[in-house]
């Protein structure tokens, strides 16, 4: 098998030094005496007159019978032969047919016409360079190719008279002339040829014509109707001519695939490209050199100097002839503009009016340099400010994780997912990036009501305007953020940090995913967020949320002062967590300030003293147990809370008013139990109002005695 492979190897290469070789030497004798013109016409290597100076396929004669003398390939004059485009422009028969009467013809009508470039032959008919006319006013032209005929097209004219055909030089569409733009690749034949009908116009339209010419070159004449009127034909050898377009290339030996398989092109500067009708290549000089690519030295591609040209590649500057190409140097205050791949201009580097308008515009540059670096200033020093205002320094000793501006705003994707929105402002959904990819959900609580004496609304928290100590504010603001950062319970939303680089810090929360009591009570507008309760669930959230009251109560000390559905938050598994816990004292504890939640919750005593107390929180809460079990949103004008407790006292139980969704007979004892804590909340003589932790109590027993209840029910 080894033996076998080399072998094969070294017929490969015997094959390639062949090739090789008779291209060498082909090009040698070329250069060696090979004649380079047949009369007026240039004939350039791989065609050649005599097989000895030609590629394989390319040998031309030359009649010398005429004066000049004439080239031939066949029996097909040669026009003209280009290496570039791989083209060969030759004299090709047009088919006519002319009429005596509408169906008898003259003995001297070409009727077929055509070309055959079978067998070994390098041409094919042009693809993209010629087209198929007709002439005539009752005409059909028929146009079949390929050896099995596979291929055949036509087109047909008309005109009912002379009038009626078109003008001269206008377009061949059908009136008196057609035409076919589009000739398929790879046709090595063609034969043009009619369908006979007879020819009803044949009194000013005898004579019909069809022939494949270069485009462009045909213009219709209303001439060509007759038998000897026209001017458009070439008339050599007493025949009707018209110049054809032929594609030509290398196509028995090799291919672009690599260098080696490309033996015709051995030229240095040279190179093959495929040619695009048919198989084979051709072979081109490479930019900045001329001359033919099949030959080798100076016969072959040499250096253009460009440099030496009419129009000089380089203008207002030195031209230097390099290799395969040109280099432009200019002046000292001069600049190069390339206009394309062959001409540079040498322009002055700034004229006057650019000097002027550089100048200008350094100095607002500068200028600007300046009035922004202040502004960078500035805005530093009054962050500090507001940093300091807001107890920045002792919340930096405390731990609490503080954010800037930017952070802030990289957290929420530039405030893009906006979850909430009150009189404070808005709420915003965010995401903080930890370790190994893992991510925090937050909402950032961000105030829109922003002056430098603290007029600001916190969530729907409003203060009457006075103007306070602002280092006092900032140490009291700093106590209630450590606070509020040290509460660790299951039922209240957990404070994550804030930024303190705005007049009103913005707070950043744990994210409750659910949503508020209210949304799930009653709906977040289109009543999506609405869902189904048991009483269950629905003691669940009330005590959760009493636990957390509670607690705030005891042990921190703090009051709430906005209770209400929609400061309840739930997370997926339905539990409570109350939020904006203690907002109101985030901002001052000056005793004559006022500070109003939400007027629809908020305790009637509270409104009359503008004293908040813990029974405060209670009444709130008293309101939001109402909507818990009536599913009713309270008002403005608290009719829902008087009906309620109207109702109350006059049955018992108000069982009209319930939420039909979970009442049930066994449910009315632990209903009746809570609306009982309902209407001790919502008393107007605070004293007679429970604590917190006596509404947890009664709370819990209304859930031991539902759980009783579930027992028995089993």
């Amino acid at each position: 098998m080894h033996l076998r492979l080399q072998a094969m190897t070294q017929l490969v290469s015997l094959l390639w030094f062949f090739l090789h070789s008779h291209a060498a030497a082909v090009a040698l004798a070329q250069r060696s005496g090979c004649p380079r013109n047949c009369g007026d016409v240039k004939i350039p290597y791989p065609f050649g007159i005599g097989d000895e100076c030609a590629w394989p396929g390319f040998t031309i004669s030359c009649n010398d019978s005429f004066s000049p003398s004439k080239p031939y390939y066949s029996n097909i004059e040669i026009i003209d032969i280009s290496l570039e485009k791989g083209e060969i422009l030759m004299y090709t028969f047009a088919a006519y047919v002319c009429y005596n009467s509408n169906i008898t013809t003259d003995n001297k009508n070409r009727t077929n016409a055509g070309l055959d470039f079978t067998g070994d032959s390098p041409f094919l008919v042009g693809q993209e360079s010629n087209e198929f006319t007709a002439i005539g006013c009752a005409t059909v032209a028929l146009l079949q190719g390929r050896e099995d005929g596979s291929f055949l097209t036509g087109c047909i004219t008309t005109c009912a008279s002379l009038d009626e055909a078109a003008q001269d030089n206008e377009k061949c569409e059908g009136l008196g002339c057609c035409q076919l733009t589009s000739i398929p690749a790879n046709l090595s034949t063609i034969e043009i040829s009619w369908y006979h009908h007879g020819n009803e116009a044949w009194r000013y339209s005898p004579c019909s014509y069809a022939f494949v010419a270069e485009k462009g070159w045909y213009h219709f004449s209303r001439e060509d109707f007759s038998r000897n009127g026209s001017k458009s034909f070439v008339y050599s050898d007493g025949e009707h001519n018209v110049p054809t377009v032929v594609d030509w290339a290398i196509r028995s030996n090799g291919s672009c695939s690599s260098a080696k398989t490309a033996p015709a092109c051995v030229s240095n500067n040279s190179y093959c490209i495929a040619a695009t009708n048919g198989e084979g290549y051709l072979c081109n000089c490479s930019a900045g050199y001329a001359g033919n690519p099949y030959l080798t030295g100076d016969d072959g591609c040499t250096n253009i100097n460009e440099c030496e040209q009419v129009q000089s590649p380089c203008t207002d500057g030195t031209c230097h002839d390099l290799q395969g190409s040109f280099e432009c140097k200019c002046n000292f205050g001069k600049r190069k503009e390339i206009k394309n791949d062959m001409h540079v201009v040498c322009r002055p580097i700034l004229d006057k009016p650019a000097k002027v308008v550089i100048a200008i515009t350094c100095v607002i540059a500068i200028l600007s340099i300046l009035f922004i670096l202040l502004l960078m200033v500035h805005e530093k020093k009054r962050l500090r400010e507001i940093f300091k205002k807001n107890g920045g320094q002792l919340l930096k000793t405390k731990g609490i994780q503080l954010f800037t501006k930017q952070e802030i705003r990289k957290i929420t994707h530039n405030y893009d997912t906006e979850i909430g929105k009150g009189g404070f402002g808005k709420v915003f959904k965010g995401k903080i990036d930890g370790l190994n990819g893992n991510c925090k959900q937050v909402a950032v609580k961000r105030s829109i009501i922003v002056d430098n004496n603290w007029q600001v609304a916190l969530k729907r928290i409003i203060m009457r305007s006075i103007t306070v100590d602002e280092e006092k504010r900032g140490k009291d603001f700093a106590n209630e953020i450590i606070i509020q950062s040290e509460i660790d319970h299951k039922n209240v939303v957990k404070l994550v940090g804030c930024c303190l680089e705005t007049n009103i810090p913005m707070l950043v929360f744990e994210y409750v995913p659910k949503g508020s009591l209210h949304d799930v009570l009653h709906g977040n507008g289109d009543g999506s967020s609405k869902k189904k309760l048991t009483l269950e669930e629905r003691l669940a959230i009330a005590i959760g949320s009493a636990e957390a009251l509670d607690h705030m109560h005891s042990s921190k000390k703090i009051l709430h002062g906005d209770v209400k559905p929609g400061n309840i938050l739930l997370d997926d598994h339905f539990v409570p967590k109350v939020s904006d816990f203690g907002i109101s004292r985030l901002m001052t504890r000056e005793k004559d300030e006022l500070i109003t939640g939400d007027n629809i919750y908020m305790d009637p005593v509270y409104k009359n003293t503008g004293e908040l107390t813990e029974k405060s929180d209670v009444y709130s809460f008293g309101v939001v147990l109402l909507e818990l079990i009536t599913r009713k949103k309270a008002r403005v004008d608290g009719s829902l809370r008087l009906d309620f407790v109207d109702s109350y006292k006059s049955d018992s139980r108000a069982v009209k008013m319930f939420d039909d969704e979970f009442v049930s007979p066994e449910a009315i004892k632990c209903i009746d139990m809570i609306s009982r804590i309902v209407v001790q909340s919502l008393k107007g003589d605070v004293e007679e109002r429970p604590t917190m932790k006596q509404v947890l109590e009664q709370l819990d027993s209304v859930r031991m005695e539902w759980m009783q209840t579930k027992g028995h029910m089993l």
